[in-house]
C-alpha cells in the first residue's frame, strides 16, 4: 500500500524547488540591497576624502599664515612659498598693505591665499608690526 502524504520540501516532481518568478524576485531584492550597500560605502569614502582635504587645508593655512606673519615682521610686504617635499602640490601667497599710517601706525592688512591641487582659499587677517610711535 502506497502512502500519498505530501512530505514538504523533500518531495519530488512539480512540487519541489522555486518558481522562476520567486528566484527573480529574490535576486531583485538581493541586488537592491547590494546597490544600497555599495552606494553607502561610496558616500562614506567621498565624505572621508572631503574631510581629510579640508583638515589638511586648515592645517596648512595655519602654518602658512604663521610663515607669512614672520616674513612680514622681517620686512617682506608680499611673497609666496610652499610647504616643502611633504606637500609639493600646496603653496601660499600673501600681500600686506599698511592700513592707515596716521591713525593706526604699524597695522597691516594681509591678504593670504593658499592653493592646492583642487581648490584655492583666500582670507584676510591683520598684523601689527610693532612700530613704536611717540606718545605726547
Amino acid at each position: 500500500m502506497k502512502n500519498n502524504v505530501y512530505s514538504g520540501s523533500s518531495g519530488c516532481g512539480a512540487e519541489a524547488g522555486f518558481t522562476l518568478l520567486e528566484v527573480m524576485i529574490a535576486l531583485g531584492i538581493l541586488g537592491s540591497a547590494m546597490f544600497m550597500l555599495m552606494e553607502s560605502q561610496y558616500g562614506t569614502l567621498v565624505l572621508f576624502s572631503d574631510t581629510r582635504d579640508a583638515a589638511l587645508m586648515e592645517i596648512l593655512a595655519q602654518q602658512g599664515t604663521a610663515l607669512a606673519e614672520a616674513e612680514i615682521l622681517m620686512g617682506e610686504e608680499n611673497g609666496s612659498g610652499d610647504f616643502g617635499e611633504s606637500y609639493p602640490d600646496f603653496g601660499y601667497e600673501y600681500d600686506a598693505i599698511l592700513l592707515d599710517e596716521n591713525q593706526l601706525p604699524g597695522l597691516l592688512e594681509v591678504t593670504f591665499s593658499i592653493h592646492g591641487p583642487v581648490e584655492t582659499n583666500e582670507f584676510v587677517f591683520r598684523v601689527y608690526d610693532g612700530v613704536q610711535t611717540d606718545v605726547e
